[in-house]
């Protein structure tokens, strides 16, 4: 097939050097010219690129008499009909071409692209359907297309049919578009979340990124997580990098891993090891987590460190996820400690659907600022305290106290506040 290939190829480039050389050589071999596929392509180059209408019309009609079922020649024919004005001719060789090609995958695309030149939206619904079903090569084109074409989600699915609906879910997914996707989602519930579990946690994560909270926590309650707040706590899997689940990246100067426990108990440990080489700037474990606004939580866990150096080792933060919530971390871990267990209380604000837990480390400003040394987490997880919060009364109550030490000050100088 290969020397056929490069057969072919020294064939049309030895048309092209006499093509260039004589004039009157270029149009003898074209004259003895049988193969469609050459003919085709002279013609389409005295049509696009020469505007010879005539001399094209001829060749394609020439690359049809050696080959009646020569598609190229047949959809040539019909762009070259339709540029002339002559409508009605195109319109039938285009109604020839549709009837030719049914369940025909080559030149689909092709066929799709004339029948939208020509307006035949009746035709280019169908070559969409099938190339987005059946041609993976060409599908985000046709994806592409069909999504500009009809901006209405139920008759995108109409023409496009059930049977693409997931990959009409995934594009609106990747091009964010969530509410064509969410119109989608019952028919991804029928088809069974178990066997699209990637599609879905994408899904999940663009709405996460774009601020649609509410719409992605019942999902993930419903098919991932509805046991607790904080998920994988315990460190049983490996970190998803997306949706609610836990983000763990490894820049320069560190590493990660999930550890088993080597004690009595059987455990799971995420264990972050430090080199030694970089002055970091840490926040590349993480978790995104939807909690209910107004109210008190607290973060518990058991942390374990060895030879952590530096005078900014690495501490626990809780900070709103795409809202501000008031501060919440750790203090700074000691440099060797054995498992110890902690607790980190946080608030959450009435605009807040969730928070984001990490570990953190700010960059040290002293000459041996190189952090070294390992990090140890387990059993980690949220707690809802019980307690309402509301940022009013706190803000209430900081009111009171500045005017309670702004009364002391005045009232120990002798002075009226």
């Amino acid at each position: 097939m290969l020397v056929g290939l490069a057969v072919l190829q020294l064939f049309i480039a030895r048309q092209e050097q006499t093509e260039y050389t004589s004039t009157s050589g270029s149009t003898a071999l074209i004259e003895s010219l049988r193969s469609p596929y050459l003919l085709t392509w002279h013609a389409k180059r005295f049509h696009l690129i020469e505007g010879d209408m005539v001399q094209a019309e001829g060749l394609f009609q020439r690359a049809l008499i050696y080959n009646p079922l020569f598609i190229p020649a047949w959809l040539g024919l019909a762009e070259l009909y339709n540029d002339q004005g002559q409508k009605p001719e195109s319109q039938a060789v285009m109604e020839y071409v549709d009837q030719l090609s049914t369940d025909i995958s080559r030149w689909r695309w092709d066929k799709a692209l004339l029948a939208y030149q020509l307006g035949r939206l009746d035709i280019l619904s169908r070559d969409l359907a099938y190339v987005i079903e059946k041609m993976p090569d060409k599908r985000q084109n046709a994806l592409k297309m069909a999504f500009s074409l009809w901006e209405d989600p139920q008759e995108l699915l109409t023409r496009m049919g059930t049977q693409n609906v997931l990959h009409l879910f995934n594009y609106a997914s990747q091009t964010k578009q969530t509410d064509t996707a969410l119109l989608f989602w019952p028919y991804i519930e029928n088809m069974g979340v178990g066997s699209h579990k990637n599609d879905i946690l994408a899904f999940l994560n663009t709405l996460i990124v774009n601020g649609e909270i509410d719409q992605a926590t019942p999902i993930w309650k419903k098919y991932f997580n509805d046991d607790t707040l904080l998920y994988d706590g315990s460190f049983q899997e490996e970190p998803m990098n997306t949706a609610f689940g836990w983000r763990v990246d490894k820049p320069k100067g560190s590493i990660w891993r999930i550890e088993s426990g080597h004690e009595k108990e059987t455990f799971q440990a995420m264990r972050l090891h430090f080199s030694g080489t970089e002055n970091i700037a840490f926040n590349h474990l993480s978790q995104i987590v939807p909690l209910k606004p107004a109210k008190k939580y607290s973060l518990t866990g058991l942390l374990k460190t060895k030879n952590l150096t530096t005078d900014k080792r690495p501490y626990l933060e809780v900070v709103g996820y795409k809202c501000k919530i008031p501060p919440a971390k750790t203090e700074i871990m000691a440099e060797n400690q054995p498992w110890t267990p902690f607790t980190l209380f946080f608030n959450v604000t009435e605009d807040c659907e969730a928070v984001q837990v990490q570990v953190r480390r700010d960059p040290s400003n002293h000459l041996d600022n190189l952090l070294a040394g390992d990090l140890w987490l387990r059993d980690l997880n949220i707690e809802d305290t019980g307690e309402s919060f509301s940022i009013l009364d706190t803000n209430l109550k900081l009111h009171d106290l500045q005017i309670r030490e702004s009364a002391a000050t005045h009232s120990s100088s002798g002075t009226k506040p």
